[in-house]
């Protein structure tokens, strides 16, 4: 007897990170329907900055000031963290996040040194999705990427769309949120804004920059990395024991049945969406292209 139930497939650490994401989303809900001003039960996780606590260094990214900065966040999160798990695994995923966050939290709070210590909070995970950002798009310059901007396509390249949010981060540090955050005569706001409902730019760059690091720590860490999209068939050497005009040699696919090939092929997927694909042996990424055109 056989059993037929399809294998499931884990759930992705992205996907995982949207359901903790959408569960504070709610709770932020539950607190705005109260009736009571401020986050009730999440204002303890946001990021003081007159007196920051240990833990919201990195908590207060599970918070959100609307549901507008959820969503674009969710779908950052959603297109870019995918991207860098498939190419580089899971824990690196996991790692450029957190460190954005992290980095993100240190630039917004240095920001503010020397300025008034007004009661202000930082929320969002901005910062881990703007590093995100760079890990992603930095072994992809030249592919198109096509957003959707109100209701019409516009195909960019994905260098453009790095240039764009670097630029617009670094203007709004400068012109916005640092003269904000300073009751300097010399340097104003380009135009005034309420320091509640202000972008954290700093956030931001504290991102980019965590974001950096980490894609020059995998290209040292990782042979392959940024190869998921391609995949290059290297020269096998022949010798005259292996090889005959009579019988020439197997590839890695031949020789088995379509359930047996589709089982090999599942198995070199599960273990690309677990460590990578830089993980993969040289003769496992020849069988997977094989298997891939194979099962096409």
């Amino acid at each position: 007897m056989r059993d037929s139930t399809p294998e499931r497939r884990q759930l992705t650490a992205t996907a995982w990170t949207l359901g903790v994401l959408l569960s504070f989303g709610i709770l932020g809900l539950v607190d705005w329907s109260t009736g009571f001003k401020g986050y009730r039960f999440l204002e303890p996780l946001e990021l003081n900055n007159a007196a920051p606590q240990a833990w919201q260094w990195l908590t207060y990214a599970l918070v959100h000031g609307g549901p507008w900065h959820f969503l674009m966040n969710a779908f950052g999160l959603w297109w870019l963290g995918n991207l860098v798990e498939e190419s580089y695994g899971r824990r690196a995923y996991l790692q450029t996040l957190i460190g954005g966050v992290l980095l993100g939290a240190i630039a917004w709070w240095l920001t503010g040194i020397g300025g008034p210590r007004d009661n202000l909070h930082l929320v969002g995970i901005s910062g881990g999705v703007y590093a995100l950002l760079v890990v992603a798009l930095l072994d992809r310059l030249e592919n198109t990427i096509s957003l959707l901007i109100l209701i019409f396509p516009v195909n960019l390249k994905a260098r453009w769309v790095l240039i764009f949010g670097t630029s617009l981060a670094v203007l709004g540090w400068i012109f916005l949120e640092l003269p904000g955050r300073h009751a300097w005569t010399f340097w104003n706001p380009a135009w005034p804004m309420n320091p509640a409902e202000a972008i954290a730019h700093s956030a931001h760059l504290g991102g980019l920059l965590s974001g950096w690091l980490m894609w020059r720590w995998l290209g040292r860490t990782i042979p392959d990395a940024g190869g998921a999209y391609i995949i290059q068939r290297q020269p096998m050497s022949e010798s005259k024991e292996a090889r005959s005009p009579e019988a020439p040699a197997k590839t890695p696919a031949e020789g088995l049945s379509p359930a047996q090939a589709r089982a090999e092929l599942d198995r070199l997927l599960d273990k690309i969406s677990a460590k990578g694909f830089g993980s993969l042996t040289e003769s496992e990424k020849r069988k997977l292209e094989e298997l891939s055109a194979r099962l096409r």
